[in-house]
């Protein structure tokens, strides 16, 4: 029986990441030269999560932001450097990394940069920023509500959103619609299994940088 391979990868289908995919491709920008990507994760996991083993931040964190710039900038990832760091004294000492940096380098030379932190206390917070010839395209926050109160102590905002599920809503119902459509109607998925395999790479080669402090490259044939 034929199967469906159903990667669910939303930042292509959140309205905002779209936005941002549309611009790139239209040329607004011009030439993709660096990217700035930040991944601040919240709530922060408890202690006793991060201390059993509860996954290397490389590895749970990285691969949305990975397959979403890739697939914005239509090209691959050539070399991988990452280095990551301990919030405190009994992490480092249990070898926990919460807080690491990926640079990237594509083919065709765009530099990316992707930072992750387990300690976002002040929200879920998802930035995207990428730099061109012509201009500088971005996706920002989004707040938990849109009011705002304006007093003689400054400007008061909400915070953003709590987490994945309040951020990425809409992105998860698309998501559905496109399962659904897939399944129903046939049409064919927009993540395929080159697209998998591709992020599995870049992820690993970052833990290989991470462990041993060098840059390594990947076989993009």
């Amino acid at each position: 029986a034929k199967v469906h391979l159903c990667c669910g990868f939303q930042r292509r289908f959140d309205p905002s990441y779209l936005s941002l995919y549309n611009q790139i491709k239209s040329d607004s920008i011009g030439t993709p030269l660096t990217a700035s990507i930040f991944f601040g994760d919240h709530p922060v996991p408890s202690r006793e999560f991060l201390l059993q083993g509860g996954g290397n931040i490389i590895s749970d964190c990285s691969a949305h932001d990975v397959d979403y710039i890739r697939w914005v900038l239509g090209d691959e990832v050539e070399s991988v450097y990452a280095s990551g760091t301990s919030s405190d004294e009994e992490l480092k000492e249990t070898g926990v990394i919460d807080n690491a940096t990926m640079v990237m380098k594509f083919k065709k030379g765009t530099v990316v940069t992707l930072t992750l932190s387990r300690g976002a206390n002040y929200g879920y917070d998802q930035r995207c920023e990428i730099f061109g010839s012509k201009g500088l395209a971005s996706v920002k926050n989004i707040s938990e509500d849109a009011s705002e109160l304006s007093n003689e102590f400054g400007t008061h905002r909400p915070k953003w959103a709590h987490s994945f599920p309040q951020r990425f809503e809409m992105a998860f119902g698309q998501e559905l619609d496109a399962f659904a459509d897939t399944l129903l109607l046939g049409k064919e998925w927009p993540v395929k299994e080159k697209d998998c395999v591709a992020v599995q790479k870049v992820c690993d080669a970052a833990l290989e940088s991470c462990v041993n402090g060098n840059v390594v490259y990947l076989d993009t044939q």
